[in-house]
């Protein structure tokens, strides 16, 4: 899914007087625009089996810019008829990013209620989850525990009500899967790498451009420093 500014089409529309706060503005120090941003972070979350940090000031600038053009284009359509064509594209692209956007938080969610006591549990997760997501975690767990205990817990004796429990031949929190294969593209120059596996040690030379499958603890570091991109 590749971007396109299509103020480029039609230079004289009253759009132009919006560039300040268009959807196309450079909301980061990369040369890259917003919406290649997000179509990054997209791909990298549905393809991840972890969670990954929350990228708050990308999606809340995206968003007020959303609602700020969404009036914009609605006056111009109404304005001329000669520009309704023109107001219909620019919304076809904001339906677009609409739904880029949506999906990320979808998948989020997704995960969040797949590996919620993971999560509560790691020291870094304000990192990782916006506060609305936090708190929609500790919600959902509440909610999760008080309808095991419910449908049958109490049934149970008192010591076999835990829902943590960890032993060497149980443990029921779920984590993701770090091992998982991923399939990702190299964005730098990486060279050659070295992971665990068991008692054994992997290599493989990750050259720019190239595209490897490869198990997702090899390259996690990679991802977090944008040197390679999951897809």
């Amino acid at each position: 899914m590749s971007s396109f500014d299509i103020r480029n089409l039609a230079p004289e529309l009253s759009f132009d007087s919006t560039n300040d706060t268009s959807l196309y503005a450079h909301i980061t120090d990369s040369n890259d625009d917003s919406v290649t941003i997000l179509t990054r972070v997209w791909m990298n979350e549905r393809n991840a089996p972890e969670l990954l940090p929350y990228q708050k000031h990308l999606i809340d600038n995206l968003i007020d810019s959303l609602e700020e053009q969404s009036g914009l284009v609605t006056d111009e359509m109404a304005s001329s008829i000669e520009n309704k064509f023109m107001s219909m594209l620019y919304q076809t692209e904001m339906e677009r990013i609409r739904y880029l956007v949506k999906s990320y938080l979808r998948t989020r969610l997704f995960k969040i209620e797949k590996y919620t006591l993971e999560l509560l549990r790691n020291p870094d997760y304000t990192e990782i989850m916006s506060s609305q997501e936090i708190v929609y975690a500790r919600r959902y767990q509440e909610l999760v525990e008080s309808h095991n205990h419910e449908s049958f817990l109490h049934h149970l004796p008192v010591a076999q009500h835990k829902q943590d429990e960890k032993t060497a031949e149980l443990d029921m929190v779920v984590s993701a899967n770090l091992e998982a294969p991923v399939f990702c593209k190299v964005l730098d120059d990486i060279g050659e790498i070295h992971w665990n596996v068991n008692d054994s040690t992997e290599t493989t030379e990750l050259e720019k451009g190239g595209t490897y499958i490869i198990r997702y603890q090899a390259i996690q570091q990679y991802l977090k420093e944008d040197r390679v991109q999951l897809i």
